[in-house]
C-alpha cells in the first residue's frame, strides 16, 4: 500500500471543555464549541467535564436547588449576592478564590487524565477553577472562557485566564469592569450549528405552525422561571392572530398547566424538553425570554427579534439592560406593556425586522471557530511557565530513580521502507511531519522542571529541527548504540529522534524521558505523528468527543471495595515474593554505553505458536523474549542456573488503547523465569501460567497503588523510597509487551515495517527486553549495558534460534 496523499496529523488537537449542568445554556455553548472544533481540527479529541459533578457527590444537585430556589422564591437574596460581587471587590475576590480552589483541585485530576492542549470554560465556577490552577498549579496549556451571557459578571471574568470571550463591545466593557486587568475579547454570539438564518415559512411548515400568525416563542430557560402561564395568557389575549409556542424545558408542571388552558394548537403549543429549539427559533417572529442567556445568543444567530419580559433577578436584568442599550432586544416589564407591544407588532412588523437587522450585524457563524482559533494561538501565562505543572506521582517516580549512568529513556526504533524505488525518507520531510503534530501534542512541548517535586513547564512552541537529526552510517546497529548511549538534552522537552541511513536499511530512532509516559503512552504519542490510511479503523485517531461524568455513588462504593480487595491480595502476593534471587548479572558495574539489538517476527508465526498452547499472542511474545534473555545471559555466565531470574512485566491497568498520549498508567507483575534452558513449549506454559496467576491476584493494581501512595509522601521520602524499590534487589530484568496500531503507518512517505521498543535499564539491572506488535509484525528490542560484554550478534542469533526452535517444536 502506498502512503496516503495527504498527511493526517495537521489538524490534531486535544480540547477540554469545562461546563456544567446548570440550566441549558452552559451545555449548549459547550456543544457549539465542540461542533466547531470537530470541523476545525480533523483529528480532534475532545473531552467535556461537568464542573459540579467533579466538585463532589451531590454538589450539582445542591447548587441547582439553591439556584432555582433563589430565583423563584428569594430573588432579593440572589440580587443581593449579585450586587455584592460588583459593589465589594474584596467579596468578589474571596468568593472566586474559595470556589476556584474547590473546583481547581478536582479539575487538576481531570486535566491529568485527559492531557488537553487547550481548555475552554463555559461555566463560571469552571473558569474560577482554571484560574486557580493557573495561579497555584502552573497550568500551562491555553485556558480561556466564553461567557454565555450577554452581561458578564465578576464570577465570569478572571485575569489569570489567557482570555475571556464575550458577545459584543458592550459586553467587553462590562467584562473589563468585572475584573480590571483581565483580557476580554469580542467573539460574537456562539451557538450550535443548527442555529442559522432560515426561511421562516419553511421552518413553520416543518413544524406545522400557522403560516400567517404572529408566532411568539416563549423560552424561559431550562427551568421555565417566572409565571409562564400568565405570560402566555397575556400574549393570547393581546390578539387572536398570535400563536404562542411555549418551550417549558424540564418544568413539566408548567407544561401541564398550559395544556390545561384548553387552547387549540393553532393558538398554543406547549412543549417540554425538545432538541429542535433551532427550528422553533427559525419559525418565530419574536423570541421572548426572561433570562437572556443562550437563547438570546441563539436568537441572534438565527437573526430573530428578541423581547425581554420581566427578566429574572441579577443576571437576567443585567442581560436585558445590555441588550436594550445595544439595540439587540426590546424590554417589557408589565402585562400592559407586553399587550401593547404585541398589538403593535401585529399591526406593523417593521420594528421586529429592525431588531432582526441589528442582530444580523452582530451574528457571526464563525464565532465558535474564532474562540477556538484564538485560544489555540495563545500560550500559557508566563507565571504558570515559571512555576510548572506538578507531575503525577507515577511520572515523578522515574525522575527520582534517574541516575547519570542509568538514564530513564524509553523509546522505539521504526524500521522504514522506501518511499519509492531508490528513494528513502528525507530528513526535512520527517521534520515537517513531526512539526505538524507538535501543536496538538502537549507532551512534545513539556520541559522538565527540576526541584524537590518534579514538574512540567509547557513551552509555547518547539522546533522539530532542534529534536530531529540525521546520520548516514556504514552500519545501522553501532549508530543506534551511540544514540542510546547519549543523554537527552538537559534543557528543552526531553525527547529526541534520529533518522539513520545504512547501506541497506533506514530507521527512525525515537526516545523520550520515562516521565513523559509508559510504553503505551509513548506508542500512542508516536502514532499521532505517523500518517494513516484514510480508512484506518483505529477509533483513537478519529475525531471524537467524550464526557467525564461522576460515577454513581453505589458504583463507586462497589468498585472501591473490589479494588481494595484486589489491592490487598496483590500486595500480599508481591510481599510474599521477597527479594529477587541474585545473579552475577547484578554485580556488573554499569556504565554509560549501551548496546541495542532489534529484530522482528511475523505475527502469524506468533499466532501459530499460540493456538496449540491455548495462549495469547502476547504470552508467546513474552515467552520468546524470555528464551532469548535466559539463553544469552546463561551462555555469558551471568545467570546462576539453579536460581530463577525475576523479570518485571509492565501490565496495563486500563485497556491498552492508543488514546492516552501522556503519563505512566501501568502496574507490573513479577515473573520468575527458570535459569536453566527449557524447550519453548515448557517456557511458554510457565510464562503463561505465571502471568495469569499474578494478574488474577491483583499484582498490577497493587504495584500501581504503591506508586500512588509513595507519591503522597513528602518529596524527599518519595525519592528515597522510589530508589529503594526500583532496582536489582527486587528484579533482575524488565520484559515488556505492548500492542500498537494494527494497520499501516507512514513517516514522511516511508512505510513503517516494524516498531521495535526500547525499555530503559534500571539501577543494577543491565538488560531489558520489549516486544511491540504492529501491522502484522512483532518488533523485538533488547537493550544491554555494554559492560556485560555481550555482542549484538549473540543476541540476534539467540532471537533467530528461539523463533526457529519454537516453530520446529510446533510443526
Amino acid at each position: 500500500m502506498s502512503a496516503p496523499a495527504l498527511p493526517t496529523v495537521g489538524g490534531q488537537r486535544r480540547l477540554m471543555v469545562v461546563s456544567a449542568d446548570m440550566g441549558g445554556g452552559h451545555e449548549a455553548t459547550a456543544d457549539a464549541l465542540e461542533q466547531a472544533a470537530a470541523r476545525l481540527w480533523p483529528q480532534l479529541e475532545s473531552c467535556r467535564v461537568d464542573t459540579l459533578d467533579l466538585m463532589g457527590p451531590g454538589v450539582g444537585r445542591l447548587f441547582r436547588r439553591i439556584y432555582v430556589g433563589n430565583v423563584e422564591h428569594t430573588p432579593w437574596l440572589y440580587e443581593f449576592f449579585y450586587a455584592s460581587l460588583w459593589r465589594h471587590r474584596w467579596f468578589a475576590r474571596a468568593s472566586k478564590q474559595l470556589t476556584g480552589g474547590w473546583a481547581g483541585r478536582r479539575l487538576h485530576r481531570a486535566i491529568d487524565r485527559f492531557d488537553p492542549d487547550l481548555v475552554v470554560s463555559t461555566y463560571p465556577l469552571g473558569s474560577a477553577g482554571l484560574a486557580w490552577l493557573r495561579r497555584r498549579r502552573g497550568l500551562g496549556v491555553p485556558a480561556t472562557a466564553y461567557v454565555s451571557d450577554v452581561a458578564p459578571h465578576p464570577f465570569w471574568v478572571h485575569r489569570d485566564l489567557d482570555a475571556t470571550f464575550v458577545v459584543g463591545e458592550a459586553s467587553r466593557s462590562l467584562g473589563w469592569a468585572a475584573d480590571p486587568g483581565a483580557t476580554v475579547e469580542v467573539a460574537g454570539p456562539v451557538a450550535r450549528e443548527a442555529f442559522t438564518p432560515a426561511r421562516r415559512s419553511d421552518a413553520r411548515a416543518a413544524l406545522g405552525l400557522e403560516p400567517d400568525a404572529l408566532v411568539v416563542l416563549v423560552s424561559c430557560g431550562t427551568y421555565a422561571f417566572g409565571d409562564v402561564v400568565a405570560t402566555v395568557r397575556t400574549l393570547l389575549d393581546a390578539s387572536p392572530t398570535v400563536q404562542v409556542v411555549a418551550a417549558c424545558g424540564r418544568n413539566e408542571q408548567t407544561r401541564r398547566r398550559l395544556d390545561g388552558l384548553g387552547m387549540p394548537g393553532s393558538r398554543l403549543r406547549a412543549l417540554g424538553w425538545t432538541p429542535d429549539v433551532a427550528g422553533l427559533v427559525q419559525a418565530a417572529d419574536l423570541v421572548l425570554s426572561n433570562a437572556g442567556g443562550a437563547i438570546a445568543l441563539e436568537a441572534m444567530a438565527c437573526r430573530r427579534a428578541l423581547l425581554m419580559y420581566r427578566p429574572i433577578a441579577a443576571h437576567g436584568e443585567a442581560n436585558a439592560d445590555i441588550m436594550v442599550v445595544s439595540g439587540l432586544a426590546d424590554l417589557c416589564t408589565t402585562p400592559e406593556q407586553l399587550t401593547a407591544y404585541i398589538r403593535g407588532a401585529v399591526e406593523d412588523r417593521a420594528p421586529l425586522r429592525d431588531l432582526e437587522a441589528r442582530s444580523a450585524l452582530l451574528a457571526d457563524p464563525g464565532a465558535a471557530r474564532r474562540v477556538l482559533q484564538r485560544t489555540a494561538a495563545l500560550g500559557g501565562a508566563a507565571s504558570a511557565a515559571a512555576r510548572g505543572w506538578p507531575m503525577r506521582a507515577s511520572d515523578a517516580f522515574f525522575a527520582h530513580v534517574e541516575d547519570p549512568l542509568v538514564r530513564q529513556e524509553i523509546g522505539a526504533v521504526l524500521e522504514l521502507g522506501e518511499v519509492s524505488p531508490g528513494r528513502r525518507a528525507d530528513l526535512e520531510e520527517v521534520r515537517a511531519q513531526v512539526q505538524r503534530g507538535i501543536p496538538g501534542l502537549p507532551a512534545l512541548r513539556r520541559e522538565l522542571v527540576a526541584g524537590r517535586r518534579p514538574a512540567w513547564r509547557l513551552l509555547g512552541s518547539v522546533e522539530a529541527r532542534d529534536h530531529v537529526d540525521e546520520v548516514s552510517a556504514g552500519q545501522v546497529g553501532p549508530e543506534l548504540d551511540r544514540f542510546w548511549s547519549e543523554s537527552l538534552p538537559a534543557t528543552g522537552p526531553p525527547w529526541q529522534m534520529r533518522l539513520v541511513h545504512g547501506p541497506d536499511r533506514s530507521v527512525l530512532a525515537v526516545k523520550m524521558h520515562h516521565c513523559l509516559g509508559d510504553g503505551v503512552s509513548a506508542l500512542a504519542l508516536l502514532d499521532r505523528l505517523l500518517d494513516t490510511a484514510p480508512d484506518d479503523p483505529l477509533v483513537e485517531r478519529r475525531s471524537r468527543t467524550r464526557t467525564l461524568r461522576r460515577v454513581p455513588r453505589r458504583a463507586v462504593a462497589r468498585g472501591t471495595v473490589r479494588a481494595v480487595a484486589r489491592g490487598v491480595t496483590g500486595l500480599a502476593s508481591l510481599a510474599g515474593r521477597g527479594f529477587a534471587p541474585q545473579h552475577p548479572l547484578g554485580a556488573v558495574a554499569g556504565g554509560p554505553r549501551r548496546v541495542l539489538v532489534t529484530g522482528s517476527v511475523q505475527a502469524e508465526d506468533l499466532r501459530a505458536l499460540a493456538a496449540p498452547a491455548r495462549a495469547h499472542t502476547h504470552e508467546v511474545a513474552l515467552a520468546l523474549g524470555s528464551q532469548v534473555l535466559v539463553g544469552v545471559l546463561g551462555r555469558a555466565g551471568l545467570l546462576e542456573p539453579s536460581r530463577p531470574l525475576r523479570v518485571m512485566v509492565p501490565t496495563a491497568i486500563r485497556a491498552p488503547r492508543l488514546d492516552r498520549v501522556f503519563g505512566n498508567w501501568t502496574g507490573t507483575v513479577a515473573l520468575d523465569l527458570d535459569g536453566e534452558p527449557l524447550r519453548f513449549a515448557e517456557r511458554l506454559s510457565r510464562v503463561r501460567g505465571g502471568i495469569r496467576r499474578c494478574s488474577a491476584r491483583g499484582e498490577p493494581e497493587a504495584a500501581h497503588a504503591v506508586m500512588r501512595v509513595l507519591g503522597a509522601l513528602p518529596a524527599p521520602a518519595h525519592a528515597a523510597l522510589a530508589r529503594a524499590v526500583y532496582g536489582r534487589r527486587f528484579f533482575g530484568s524488565i520484559l515488556s509487551y505492548m500492542p500498537a496500531a494494527r494497520r499501516s503507518r507512514w513517516m514522511a512517505g516511508a512505510p513503517v515495517r516494524a516498531v521495535c521498543p526500547v525499555v530503559p535499564l534500571a539501577p543494577g539491572v543491565p538488560v531489558t527486553a520489549g516486544v511491540v506488535l504492529s501491522d502484522g509484525v512483532a518488533g523485538f528490542g533488547f537493550l544491554l549495558d555494554a559492560r556485560l560484554g555481550i555482542g549484538r550478534e549473540d543476541v540476534g542469533a539467540a532471537l533467530d534460534a528461539a523463533i526457529r526452535d519454537a516453530l520446529a517444536e510446533s510443526a
